[in-house]
């Protein structure tokens, strides 16, 4: 229809195509379901890295060791920002860039 009324995210989506650097690319059910699976994986792998910090954090903290705590948080933000990259990584390579 041609007043049909566009929401929001298909005007972005038209801004972003008008863009030469940018190309909105369609993904085919296949590789929506290995990228939901690899966020599921990955989204797994930081809650049990989270769960053992929090614990060792938690050890700590019971022996008032402020040094050990402040080193914990920083591995465990360390460790979910490399995770992070890992699986957009992945999904990266499912897309095809």
């Amino acid at each position: 229809m041609p007043g049909e009324l566009k929401s929001a995210w298909e005007l972005a989506l038209e801004k972003l195509e008008a863009q030469e650097e940018y190309t909105v690319v369609s993904l085919n059910d296949e590789q929506r379901e290995a990228i939901a699976q690899v966020r599921s994986k990955f989204q797994a792998r930081i809650a049990e890295v989270e769960i053992h910090k929090q614990a060792q954090i938690a050890a700590a903290a019971e022996t008032g060791a402020a040094d050990k705590i402040q080193e914990l948080n920083q591995q465990l933000s360390r460790d979910k920002a490399r995770l992070n990259r890992q699986m957009e990584r992945e999904i990266r390579k499912i897309r095809g860039e």
